[in-house]
Parts: C-alpha cells; structure tokens; sequence
C-alpha cells in the first residue's frame, strides 16, 4: 500500500469514528430531549389531575357522616324508618352514589343505609389486604359505632355479594335477609379458560391503572363516561369519584384482593334458610362469539348461588347489564321489588316461595 492509500485509509477512519461519535452524542441528546418531555408531561398531567380533583371535592362533599371505625373513618348515609334496617353493599370501588335510584325507593318502606368501604370516595383509606374478611371486620365496626342495631337485610352487588356472603356467616344472628344483584360466584375466576384469562387481563390493568390516573390520562381520556342513567346529580357525583387517583388505587386493592374474597365466600358455605334473593342480568358484554356459552356459564352459576339457602327465590331479568340492575332506573325498580320482597318476608316470617 502507497503511503498516499495508507493516508486516505487512516482519514476515512477518522472521519467514520467522528461520524459514529457524532451520531452517539446526538442520539444521546435526542433521548435526554425525549425523557424531560415525558417528565413535563406528566408533571403537567399530575398537577391538572390534583387540580381537577381538587375542584371536584369541593363540587361534590360527601352527604352523609364520617365514622370512625379505628383510627380511620368510613361514609355511611342512611335514610328512612324502620326495620330491618337494608345495608347496601357496592361492587367493587363503586361509590355510594350508585345506589341512587334504589336507596329512597327502599326508604319508603324501612330504613337503608349505603356506605363507601374504605379507601373509597368519602371514606378514609384502610388497612391492606383490602379482601371479604377485612371488609366484614369494617363493616360490623361501622354498624356498631353508627348504633345501628340488626336485623339487617344485607344487598349486595356484584363484588359486594361476597362481602355479604361472609358478614352472614361470621354474623348470622345479625342477618334476617340477603339480596345478590348480579353478584360474583367464589369460582367465578377460577372455573373456566375464560375466566382465568380475564382475571389474569383485569390484574394486569389493574397494575397499570393508578399510574395512568396520576398523571391524569385516565380524566384526559374520559376513559370512565357519564353514567347518564343515573340521577344527574348522583351521575355528576360518580364521575368525580371514577376520575381520580383514589379510584384506581382502590380498584386495585380490591381485585388484588379477589381471590382470598372468593376462596372466604367458598369457605363460609350454605346459609341455611335465610330469605335470600337472587337477581341476575342476562347480558354482559362478552364478544359475540361466545356470549352465548359465557352467558350460560355465568346462569348456571347464578343458580348455584341460589341453593346456598333452602329459601331463595331466582329473578332473571332480561335485556339487564350488570351495571343497569343498579344505575337504570326501569331495572332499578325491579332490584328495588326484590328487596322489598326481602323485607316483607323478614316481617312476616313466611317463605320467598
């Protein structure tokens, strides 16, 4: 080689490492650029979260009394005269506010009570693991230091059927009636291919979910709509509540908790002939594809839950979501019948049958 060849060869060289190197620092820079856009963005989301819900706990202040149940406070609202006194228990994260259509239905009739479990809307945060047992300890907690006295008729939807599963057998001589709207079966997760794929996609979400709502793009997004069934104040109430970090964070908690709920459901067993109605909604919004076998595997279910008493009576209700047996006023009114139908046996004494 030419000492000519062996000088362009080295220059070439140069120029490449220089080229390389430039490349490098840029590339560098282009990241270092990007990572303190993420950073203002989502301090930007974080501050317009804390603002928004700021603004919204002004807007919508809890309407009923803070109790304390051990160093920390649960929001309990009761209204009407009478007994047994109804308890309404939410699913899963579900403020209070859902229980608007059904709870002064039931206060024509008896005294109803609706409470935030902890960690949720205007009740403090709790202890971990937020499961059944804990809940039930909250509860009896709740109900002592608020004097309300049993016999109670517990209501519980979805998720709240477990807790009301587990309250009647550690309390029974406190629990004259039962109502389980479209409530969770303890295999519900654990039975099926489909189910256990679902709870392995809901845990993942919930992982990721208050994360999301901290730096405000669960608000941004409206990912939560209007629920527009409900009254518009209790509509307006709820989205505030569904829109915050706390939500998220308890919704997680919660279903983090699903599985010990289920297997302390599973574990307290039959209830003997307690008055026990079983409310259940005929479409769940399973793809096209396989709703009819999951909507058959969730009935079949539904009936298994009502042989746990030997006095249960089982209302399907046609065309109603899992969520309308609650917040739509028409299907409202049929969860309302059933529970009144509750009461009155309780009075009376004779059989749902």
């Amino acid at each position: 080689m030419s000492t000519i060849e062996a000088t362009n060869t080295m220059n070439r060289a140069h120029v490449s490492r220089q080229s390389r190197h430039r490349l490098l620092v840029w590339t560098r820079r282009a990241l270092l650029g990007l990572l303190i856009s993420l950073v203002v963005v989502a301090g930007c989301g974080a501050a317009y979260q804390a603002i928004a819900t700021a603004r919204d706990m002004r807007a919508f202040p809890p309407p009923g009394q803070l109790v304390d149940v051990g160093g920390y406070r649960l929001h309990l609202s009761c209204i009407g005269q009478g007994s047994p006194t109804v308890i309404l228990e939410s699913g899963q994260a579900n403020s209070l506010a859902v229980w608007s259509w059904i709870q002064p239905e039931i206060a024509k009739t008896t005294r109803v009570c609706a409470y935030d479990r902890a960690g949720i809307s205007g009740s403090d945060t709790g202890p971990l693991p937020r499961d059944a047992q804990q809940m039930v300890l909250e509860l009896h907690t709740l109900l002592q230091n608020a004097a309300i006295a049993p016999p109670y008729v517990l209501v519980g939807h979805s998720f709240g059927g477990l807790v009301t599963h587990v309250y009647t057998a550690q309390y029974p001589a406190e629990v004259a009636g039962l109502v389980w709207q479209d409530v969770e079966h303890p295999e519900q997760w654990t039975r099926t291919p489909e189910g256990r794929a679902q709870y392995q996609q809901i845990l993942r979400l919930s992982q990721v979910g208050p994360w999301l709502a901290r730096i405000g793009l669960i608000r941004l997004s409206n990912y939560f709509p209007l629920v527009k069934e409900l009254p518009p104040q209790a509509a307006a109430v709820f989205k505030a509540w569904v829109d915050t970090t706390r939500f998220m964070k308890a919704n997680a908690a919660e279903f983090q908790g699903q599985l010990a709920s289920a297997a302390q459901a599973q574990a307290a067993g039959a209830l003997g002939d307690i008055p026990l109605m079983v409310v259940t909604a005929t479409d769940h919004g399973f793809p096209p594809a396989v709703a009819a076998e999951l909507e058959a595997q969730w009935l079949t279910m539904q009936d298994e839950l009502a042989t746990l008493s030997t006095n249960s009576a089982h209302q399907i209700v046609a065309g109603a979501t899992h969520g309308s047996l609650q917040v739509e006023e028409q299907d409202a009114q049929v969860s309302s019948a059933a529970i009144r139908r509750v009461v009155e046996a309780v009075r009376t004494g004779k059989p749902l049958k």
